[in-house]
């Protein structure tokens, strides 16, 4: 894990993402319990690691118990995976991941393959890495742990009230009364970043209409169900994960955790699963029991989606990207979700990783204090015009899987399905122009 040495150290306060759940069950619940949980997340984790790898002081700060606990896979896309192996940990990606090639569709009415989206092996040959699925919190754990070994200070179940801007030493003012001051405070507090705030002022969103439901099920519990064992199976000789794409809804299945638990990821209108919700916008998700949703879908879906107690639900919501991700002095910073938006349904952890490469990287250039905020506005330079470029693509891959029945659909299903029968040829831009037209 070597890094690159700043030849000026100097201290840094982050501020954690700590989910916090909201149960609408009894109190007395184990799942009323579980809602308590809160997270360390990648942003913050990754952040904290590299910085203090190159010598610098770090605390991070985070209202979550400790590394997350949320249940689900999460997408290890070649960028990530790469970064993650020139960071050493090449030997927990080979024990925790699982190397994944394409996305095999069907159809949310019946269920019948409409085609695959295959990675081409050259494409991952220049890159560099592979595609990998692992369980998101097998991902914070292990960052955590090198953080934790490298110096880092953990101040968790606390969290951030205020911000006091300073030219020199901003505040940090905490749930518990203390004041900690650092030269460069870090939010990597999620959409309702304290942070953001301090610099920009109220966060602008409206809300998009769909629910992510999000869960995890080990596959053992589905061995009566012989059709749902194999479904959910991994093939080493055919590594792809399920998209049930439907009109304005879809599912994703990923197996993960060495091919022991299948993760969940359903997108679905909240008027047609729940009804119209009042959830406060302040909490990031709410555990809902599974027998209270109302999903219609084909019946081997329905019967892999009933065999789950419990789902964490987060509200799908418009977020504007952050004017400034630097405050004046170039003393505060905000990255990831508190800086831009991103949509649930990528289950991907590159652009938070990536964010922290590049942060990280800049500030083992630092020579004195003065240019503290040359860097951090060299942060959003970089990073704003890339995470610009992902989100626009994500939200037209988004459009592509919520295609209602008609000609643009059948343009897609014939283009999947001709990669399919072409024996996975991979990604053709010709037959997949229906995208961008």
């Amino acid at each position: 894990m070597s890094c690159k040495q700043a030849p000026l150290s100097i201290d840094f306060i982050i501020i954690g993402a700590g989910e916090n759940f909201n149960s609408p069950l009894d109190g007395s619940s184990s799942l009323a319990r579980r809602a308590s949980l809160g997270s360390a997340g990648v942003t913050g984790l990754a952040t904290a690691l590299r910085l203090r790898q190159s010598g610098h002081r770090v605390t991070v700060v985070d209202k979550g118990l400790g590394p997350s606990e949320r249940k689900g896979g999460t997408h290890l896309p070649p960028n990530l995976t790469k970064l993650l192996i020139e960071w050493g940990f090449g030997k927990q990606l080979r024990r925790y991941g699982l190397s994944i090639r394409a996305s095999r569709f069907l159809s949310m009415d019946d269920g019948h393959v409409t085609g695959h989206l295959e990675w081409q092996q050259d494409v991952l040959q220049e890159s560099g890495a592979d595609y990998l699925v692992m369980q998101y919190q097998d991902l914070c754990q292990i960052l955590l742990d090198a953080a934790r070994n490298a110096g880092v200070h953990f101040e968790f179940q606390i969290a951030l009230t205020s911000i006091q801007p300073d030219p020199k030493r901003p505040r940090a003012i905490l749930s518990d009364g203390r004041t900690l001051t650092a030269h460069v405070i870090i939010g990597a507090d999620g959409p309702q970043s304290v942070v953001r705030e301090s610099i920009n002022g109220p966060i602008n969103q409206t809300l998009e209409g769909h629910c992510a439901y999000v869960a995890a099920i080990p596959r053992d519990h589905l061995k009566d169900d012989p059709e749902l064992y194999e479904l959910t199976a991994y093939r080493a000789d055919s590594p792809d994960y399920n998209v049930w794409a439907g009109d304005n809804c879809h599912v994703i299945t990923l197996t993960t955790d060495q091919g022991k638990m299948c993760s969940i990821f359903a997108f679905f209108p909240e008027v047609d699963t729940e009804g119209h919700l009042d959830d406060d916008v302040s909490f990031d998700g709410v555990l809902v029991a599974g027998n209270k949703l109302n999903i219609q879908c084909e019946p081997k879906l329905r019967r892999l989606l009933s065999r789950v107690p419990t789902y964490l639900r987060k509200r799908l919501y418009h977020r504007e990207f952050a004017e400034d991700w630097v405050d004046q002095y170039g003393r505060l910073i905000v990255m990831s979700e508190a800086a831009y938006p991103i949509w649930v349904k990528t289950l991907s952890c590159g652009m938070p990783v990536e964010d922290a490469a590049v942060l990280t990287t800049l500030f083992t250039y630092i020579k004195s204090e003065e240019q503290i905020t040359y860097l951090a506005q060299a942060f959003q330079e970089i990073r704003e015009p890339r995470v610009q470029s992902i989100f626009s693509k994500e939200t037209k891959g988004l459009c592509s899987v919520w295609v209602p029945p008609g000609p643009t659909r059948d343009a897609r299903d014939e283009a999947l399905m001709a990669m399919m029968l072409q024996g996975h040829k991979g990604w053709d831009e010709t037959k997949l122009r229906w995208q961008w037209d």
